[in-house]
């Protein structure tokens, strides 16, 4: 009984002396508002002074007030402040270095406050303890707060840029609003730029997953969104010469499937053209060259343009091969594709291949043989390479054709 007399009389004492304190919370207020001032000027400059003085006279009064009821300290004004300091972009080693100054300043007067009535040892103790764990409770709240809204902007602004690219995409921006929707995300008025098509493997994937912060580090700016069957960007390139190469190698670098771009263009209005071209270009990639540029390959361009007319065209030319297994098939049309990729050099295709040169000289001549088309022919070697870029993309699609 006589302890419970005892801590009765110590929570008697705390709550006097934050009543006192209570009683002070205006010159409490503006003794921390000076303090502050006078340490760190800049917080003042960031903040409009009368919302800095309300935010500093409600964290006295819960502080000091739930203890006078003896209750613990209602830190529900840091959170709002911490969400308030991070809509106005103030930094959060600004806002703890505000906390520090102010409890700092606030345990100074309770000190001085409780030496005045004459604490007792134990009161004295415990009222030490309670302004620590006040300012640990008032910190952690308000980090978290500030933490929290600024998960919360990046989302809505992640929202908004993708919003923007997809309107760019679908060419439902005009004159008016295009030079507001690229300050928004963050690329230049002025090209050029280029459409970058991504295929990804499932929905909700990404098909170039760091690419952003790479070719930002390239100084090429870009903004993404990402679709259910493709990622896609769009990039300033503000010089084309040199940095368009060092683009093409990072997205085959980065890639985790066929890539497409555009070529460039100028205006921000052209961008639904592009990223047609740009995805008649991913179309077009295969597994020997996963990065194409619309315009570099007519061939693999043409042979995605019309995917649903394309395989009559390849059936026709390479029918003669549906006869044989499907790794003979697989065979021949491997070693035409090296025999291209090698300007018509058996000795190169052979150094691919790692095989003899007359190996490769007697697989194209069975591709001869069955497809009826003479590698000495120009005519015949368009129509095979046609055929043989329609069949790759028919592959990558999980298809063949034939």
């Amino acid at each position: 009984m006589q302890q419970i007399a005892s801590r009765n009389a110590v929570d008697a004492e705390i709550a006097r002396l934050a009543g006192l304190m209570l009683a002070r919370t205006d010159e409490l207020t503006d003794l921390v508002l000076n303090r502050v001032a006078e340490e760190f000027p800049l917080y003042i400059g960031m903040i409009e002074p009368v919302a800095l003085h309300a935010t500093i006279k409600d964290h006295i009064h819960f502080a000091f007030e739930p203890i006078t009821r003896y209750m613990p300290p209602d830190s529900r004004p840091a959170a709002t402040s911490g969400r308030d300091r991070a809509m106005e972009g103030i930094p959060l080693t600004v806002i703890m270095d505000g906390y520090r100054i102010a409890f700092g300043v606030l345990w100074k007067e309770l000190a001085g406050t409780a030496d005045s009535v004459g604490l007792s040892t134990k009161a004295a103790l415990r009222a030490a303890s309670e302004v620590m764990d006040t300012l640990d409770a008032f910190t952690r709240e308000s980090s978290a707060a500030y933490k929290e809204e600024l998960r919360y902007q990046a989302r809505r602004e992640e929202q908004q840029r993708a919003a923007l690219v997809q309107a760019l995409l679908e060419g439902r921006l005009d004159d008016t609003n295009v030079w507001e929707a690229a300050e928004l995300l963050r690329l230049p008025t002025i090209g050029p730029y280029v459409v970058i098509a991504a295929r990804v493997a499932n929905a909700g994937e990404y098909g170039l997953p760091h690419i952003e912060r790479e070719l930002g580090g390239m100084g090429i700016d870009s903004a993404w969104r990402l679709m259910h069957d493709v990622e896609v960007g769009v990039a300033h390139v503000p010089r084309p010469g040199d940095q368009f190469e060092k683009m093409v190698t990072a997205l085959a670098a980065e890639g985790t499937g066929r890539v497409g771009v555009s070529p460039p263009y100028d205006h921000l209005l052209s961008t639904s053209q592009a990223m047609r071209l740009a995805r008649i270009a991913m179309r077009g990639a295969q597994e020997r060259r996963t990065v194409v540029v619309f315009g570099r390959d007519p061939l693999s361009a043409a042979a995605a343009s019309a995917p649903d007319i394309m395989p009559q065209v390849a059936d026709s030319v390479l029918g003669g091969l549906d006869g044989l297994p499907g790794e003979d098939r697989t065979l021949l049309l491997d070693t035409f594709g090296a025999w291209l990729d090698s300007d018509g050099s058996a000795a190169g295709a052979a150094k691919r291949l790692f095989v003899h040169p007359n190996t490769i000289r007697y697989r194209l001549r069975r591709l001869e043989e069955r497809t009826g088309r003479l590698l000495s022919n120009p005519r015949s070697v368009a129509e095979l390479s046609l055929a043989y870029e329609i069949d790759c993309a028919l592959a990558g699609d999980g298809g063949a054709a034939g």
